[in-house]
C-alpha cells in the first residue's frame, strides 16, 4: 500500500484531517515516487483532477483502492 495515495485518499474521505503544510510535505515526498505521483496533485488540483489521477494510479498499479478506503476506516475506529 502507497502511503502517498493512502493519505490523498483518506484526504478526500476526512477533509481538513491534514493541514496545507502536511499536503504539500505528501506532495513534496510523493514526486519522489514516480508511482505516487497521484499524490502530487492533492493539494494544487480540482478534486475531479485528483480523483482521475487516483484512478489512473489505481488502473496502472492494480492495487485495489476499496483496499485503502478500509485501511483508512480502520484507522478512524481505532
Amino acid at each position: 500500500m502507497n502511503k502517498h495515495i493512502l493519505m490523498v485518499i483518506d484526504h478526500q474521505l476526512n477533509l481538513g484531517k491534514y493541514t496545507q503544510e502536511q499536503l504539500e510535505q505528501n506532495a513534496d515526498s510523493a514526486a519522489a515516487d514516480a508511482a505516487a505521483y497521484a499524490a502530487h496533485t492533492a493539494y494544487t488540483a480540482a478534486a475531479a483532477d485528483t480523483t482521475h489521477w487516483l484512478n489512473r494510479y489505481f488502473r496502472l498499479s492494480g492495487e485495489n483502492k476499496q483496499d485503502y478506503i478500509d485501511a483508512i476506516n480502520k484507522d478512524n475506529k481505532q
